[in-house]
C-alpha cells in the first residue's frame, strides 16, 4: 500500500480501525481503513516534517507533531475532509502521548526542553519545563503521571497531569533513550546507554537497575 514520502511514525485507533501514518517528507498524514486495505487511503495535509502521531480513541482526534513547524496538527477522525486545527507548541516537537481519561495531549519539544500540554477540549496549551535533550515520554493514565527522559541529565522528569507541574527528577542510567509504563503495576521502564534498564517505582520514585549486555568488542 502506497503512503506518503518518508513515512516516519504511525498510530492506530482501535475503535474506528483507522491507521494514521505521518509522512515526514511530504508534510501529510495518510489514513488507512483497517477494514478495507484495498481502498485508496485518504491524505490529510499537516505541517512541515511530521515526526510523531498519536490518537485519542475516546474523542477520535488525531495529533501530529510537526518538527519543523513547531506545531501540532489536530485531525478530526470522523470528518477527514474538515480543515485540521493547528496548535502552536514548543521548539522542535518530536514525541507525543495522550491521556484519553483527562483528554490531555503531551508534546515533548526537543529544542527548548519543555513539554507542551494541549487541552483536547479547547486546544489551549500549557508549558512545563523538563530536563535537557529529552528522548521520549510516556504516561500512566491511572495515576495521571507523565514521564519524560532527559538524555543530557541522565534523568527522568515526572509531571503531575492534574497540576501540569514537574514534581520530581529521577536519576537513571546514562543517556536514557526510551520509556514505557505498566499502568497495572505502576512501574516505569527506561532504557539507557549504560546497558541497563532503570525501573522506577511510580508510587515512590525509587529505582532499581536491570543489567543488560554490553556491545561485543571488535
Amino acid at each position: 500500500m502506497t503512503v506518503g514520502s518518508h513515512p516516519w511514525a504511525l498510530a492506530v485507533n482501535p475503535v474506528t480501525n483507522q491507521i494514521y501514518v505521518a509522512n515526514y517528507g511530504g508534510g501529510t498524514a495518510t489514513v488507512i481503513d483497517g477494514a478495507n486495505l484495498t481502498a485508496t487511503p485518504a491524505t490529510v495535509t499537516v505541517g512541515s516534517h511530521p515526526e510523531a502521531v498519536v490518537v485519542n480513541p475516546v474523542t477520535n482526534k488525531v495529533y501530529v507533531a510537526n518538527n519543523a513547524g513547531n506545531t501540532v496538527t489536530v485531525i478530526d477522525g470522523a470528518n477527514l475532509t474538515a480543515t485540521p486545527a493547528t496548535v502552536t507548541v514548543g521548539n522542535m516537537p518530536l514525541a507525543l502521548a495522550v491521556n484519553p481519561v483527562t483528554n490531555k495531549v503531551y508534546v515533548a519539544n526537543f529544542g527548548d526542553n519543555k513539554v507542551t500540554v494541549i487541552d483536547g477540549a479547547t486546544n489551549g496549551t500549557t508549558n512545563v519545563t523538563v530536563g535537557n535533550n529529552y528522548g521520549a515520554l510516556a504516561l500512566n493514565a491511572v495515576t495521571n503521571k507523565v514521564y519524560v527522559t532527559n538524555s543530557t541529565g541522565s534523568s527522568v522528569t515526572v509531571i503531575d497531569g492534574a497540576t501540569n507541574t514537574a514534581t520530581a527528577t529521577v536519576t537513571v542510567g546514562i543517556n536514557p533513550r526510551a520509556v514505557a509504563v505498566n499502568a497495572v503495576t505502576n512501574q516505569v521502564y527506561v532504557t539507557t546507554l549504560s546497558n541497563t534498564v532503570t525501573v522506577i517505582n511510580g508510587a515512590t520514585n525509587g529505582t532499581t537497575s536491570v543489567p543488560g549486555q554490553a556491545l561485543p568488542k571488535r
